[in-house]
């Protein structure tokens, strides 16, 4: 693993909070009840300031604020976050992955504002007026397109990410239309990889009852089917990985401030177990997998980023060295299924289809 010297990129998840229920997110149960594995919580800024601290700012080239089960528009100290970071490293990439539908115009002017020059929001925008809402359920596509049009026009650069379904797929040449028309920069449509074993995915409310389902799109060829899963299971310890974060030297730090090589590997513990689930003996095993790791690791207690620097964890002797054994005999079901070359699996972030700048 590289040395902190080396470390160019940081992944971070600042809050586990969202105000929207997607069915297929692992903050939630099919859209309706909350995940009870979840513990919601927000980095404050005095946490931000101590483990983003300036030795480790100023030899960072990118940020990320994204993570697994929040929003980070969501933590109330983001804007102050990025004032920090561009008072103290304005050459550096900042870019906010958000469902866009939270805060109001004066808030997205002033986040426009505290943004260095290198950055960009990727606003998730899942179709039109009558489609939007049937993935990003708690959010209005008039409301995300008013956030985003804010944002815009103050001089932000936006980014609009379309996740294709049966019930929206017909929309795509018309929310490229709008993107151009509305000057986000890029414009990028994916398929979905979360339909896993059944075609359809039931879309339920609080009292557990189904109310729709959700379909994958025609086009739609990285579905994953009880085959692919069986002979991927097989076969993953021969995988050979070809590790993204080590390529990128970049960290993920989760909501509870915890450090990890990357977002895939900080998600087991806190994923819904859903009894309904397909093939629980490999969450089992992920799960196993996990607890191994971060024991061998020295526990959470030495990855956490408030007790120790992010400089002590990265030099370790146990970061250093574990990852000899989880890439090589020990291999972690996770780092082939999202790492393992000539893998059956996309990327668990979808299959990209179109990204391009549209107004170049």
């Amino acid at each position: 693993m590289f040395k902190f010297t080396d470390l160019k990129s940081i992944h971070l998840e600042i809050s586990s909070r969202c105000q929207a229920s997607c069915p297929m997110c692992p903050r939630n149960v099919h859209g309706g009840l909350t995940n009870t594995n979840l513990i919601e919580t927000d980095w404050t800024f005095e946490d931000f300031i101590s483990i983003i601290n300036i030795e480790v700012l100023n030899q960072l080239s990118n940020i990320y604020f994204c993570g697994n089960f929040g929003d980070p528009i969501m933590n109330n100290d983001l804007i102050k976050m990025c004032q920090y970071i561009k008072l103290n490293n304005p050459h550096i990439s900042v870019r906010i992955h958000t469902n866009g539908g939270a805060r109001n115009s004066k808030w997205w002017t002033e986040l426009y504002h505290s943004l260095p020059t290198d950055h960009s929001v990727i606003f998730a925008l899942d179709g039109l007026e009558d489609t939007h809402q049937l993935y990003r359920i708690g959010t209005t596509y008039d409301n995300v397109i008013k956030n985003a049009e804010t944002f815009i026009n103050c001089g932000g650069t936006a980014e609009w990410v379309f996740i294709k379904f049966k019930h929206n797929e017909h929309q795509v040449v018309e929310a490229e239309i709008r993107a151009k028309q509305k000057n986000f920069k890029v414009f990028t449509v994916k398929n979905s990889t979360r339909f896993i074993g059944e075609p359809r995915f039931p879309v339920k409310n609080n009292n557990g009852e189904t109310i729709y389902y959700l379909e994958p799109s025609k086009s739609n060829i990285v579905l994953i089917d009880n085959n692919t899963i069986n002979k991927f299971y097989n076969e993953y310890k021969n995988k050979v990985i070809d590790c993204q974060v080590l390529k990128n030297n970049e960290v993920y730090i989760d909501s509870l401030r915890n450090l990890y090589p990357c977002c895939y590997l900080a998600s087991p513990p806190y994923t819904y177990k859903n009894p309904e689930s397909t093939f629980p003996e490999i969450r089992d095993e992920i799960l196993n997998q996990y607890n191994l790791m971060v024991e061998s690791l020295g526990g959470l207690d030495k990855l956490n980023c408030i007790t120790n620097t992010i400089k002590d964890i990265i030099n370790s002797d146990e970061y250093q060295t574990v990852w000899d054994s989880y890439w090589g005999d020990n291999k972690l079901f996770t780092c082939a299924r999202v790492c393992g070359k000539d893998i059956e699996f996309t990327q668990p972030t979808g299959q990209y289809e179109k990204r391009e700048n549209i107004n170049s």
